[in-house]
């Protein structure tokens, strides 16, 4: 190349600028060369260095697991065993109707018991032909009994185990676990994909069921004190009813809550996003009339203060909705509207109270958050007394206020 700069030299200016072009044109040809020499090595060398899909299963061998119950064992005498594990396995195949053995069942419920849940999984391997797969696995359900004594040590495989997810649903049976697995529902073959769905229609469409519906939910209220209200179902032949709440005080359940007070719950904490209200018209003699309020959005704010030494807290609750069945019968007016709100507002704040009563009264359980807003806002009180933050919440003072606003009366025809 520089030989040809000299003789270029050498030529008049259209030559010299011809053989410079000429000199960029080999030099790009020269880097192509050498990009498509580096490709070629390229090539060779990487398969060399890729270990390909070693440990690959196909989807037809593998059990996937939908659902597990937890209850507590009574061993016999000699045994060492304490929990009784139930897992529901599913068989791809017969889900999808790809297999011609009719006696091949879509689930399979199979038990075992050991001391641990881990061994209760490896005592899997002596009943099951083929190796389960648990990244599929959608809800966790704990017997009532299992619950009692306490279920951070039956979960804490699932919080350390890297193929479980925070949001695999996590409910409290009432009775045994592994009968809601034996239920067998009349639209859906997979009862564990049956009660994680109703978890998940009732969080969206009603406010019945606590919004701490998941181990990874759980798991955060647990591990910073905090006491927690997991979703209840109930057992029947065909079906469950999920309606309602199991009041966990740490990991151990002390009781349970109906569904109109997971409701008002709800409506202290601000969650409630999709839910219903009704009042009772006309309660005083003849036939009474019932106005249903669809609840729209719901939010809560609660102050805390110190008088006399002691916690008072103020909780705020504001709602809108609207009118979805028997609202205004002829000529609605603001006045009528807002006789309703009132009526809405007098409810609510009616079960509220009755809700904290109860939790103050018969369980001292802070379920509401109290002592985290007392932390966050009366830090130099709440260090001194969070020892003995349960007897202070059974007498603190707790007022509550509600407004509800109708935003919409629907159509008349």
């Amino acid at each position: 190349m520089e030989s040809m700069g000299k003789l270029a030299g050498r030529f008049p200016d259209c030559y010299r600028a011809y053989l410079a072009r000429a000199c960029v044109q080999m030099e790009k040809k020269e880097a192509v060369s050498v990009n498509r020499r580096a490709l070629l090595l390229l090539s060779a060398v990487l398969p060399l260095l890729l270990s390909g899909c070693w440990d690959r299963v196909e989807i037809q061998e593998r059990l996937f697991v939908m659902a597990i119950a937890i209850d507590k064992n009574l061993p016999e005498k000699g045994k060492r065993s304490y929990y009784e594990y139930s897992a529901q396995f599913t068989e791809a195949r017969a889900l999808s109707s790809r297999i011609s053995n009719t006696n091949i069942s879509p689930i399979w419920n199979a038990t075992s018991t050991g001391p641990s849940i881990f061994e209760c999984i490896r005592l899997m391997a002596t009943r099951v032909a083929r190796q389960p797969y648990y990244e599929h696995l959608q809800i966790i359900i704990i017997g009532e009994e299992m619950a009692k004594e306490g279920i951070s040590h039956a979960l804490d495989l699932f919080f350390r185990d890297h193929e479980s997810r925070r949001k695999i649903k996590l409910v409290i049976a009432k009775g045994t676990g592994k009968s809601a697995l034996a239920v067998k529902p009349r639209l859906m073959p997979v009862s564990g994909q049956y009660i994680s769905k109703l978890t998940e229609e009732g969080e969206s469409k009603t406010a019945r069921l606590p919004n701490t519906a998941s181990i990874g939910q759980f798991s955060t209220n647990f591990h910073s004190g905090s006491n927690s209200v997991l979703p209840r179902i109930t057992i029947e032949p065909h079906e469950v009813k999920m309606a309602g709440g199991a009041i966990m005080k740490g990991d151990k359940f002390i009781g349970w809550l109906s569904d109109q007070e997971v409701k008002s719950l709800r409506w202290i904490n601000g969650t409630l996003s999709a839910g219903d209200e009704v009042i009772l018209q006309n309660p005083e003699g003849g036939n009474p009339g019932f106005t249903t309020m669809e609840v729209k959005a719901v939010r809560s704010q609660i102050h805390t203060e110190i008088r006399n030494g002691k916690p008072v807290f103020t909780v705020r609750i504001r709602g809108e909705g609207n009118l979805a069945e028997d609202g205004l019968k002829k000529k609605p007016t603001i006045e009528k509207l807002r006789k309703k709100e009132i009526q809405m507002n007098k409810i609510v704040q009616r079960k509220a109270e009755s809700l904290i009563q109860k939790m103050q009264k018969t369980y001292q359980t802070d379920i509401f958050g109290f002592g985290e807003e007392l932390r966050r806002h009366q830090y130099a009180y709440w260090k001194t007394h969070e020892k003995n933050w349960e007897q202070i919440f059974k007498d603190a003072e707790v007022h509550v206020s509600v407004e509800v606003f109708i935003r919409r009366i629907g159509q008349f025809k």
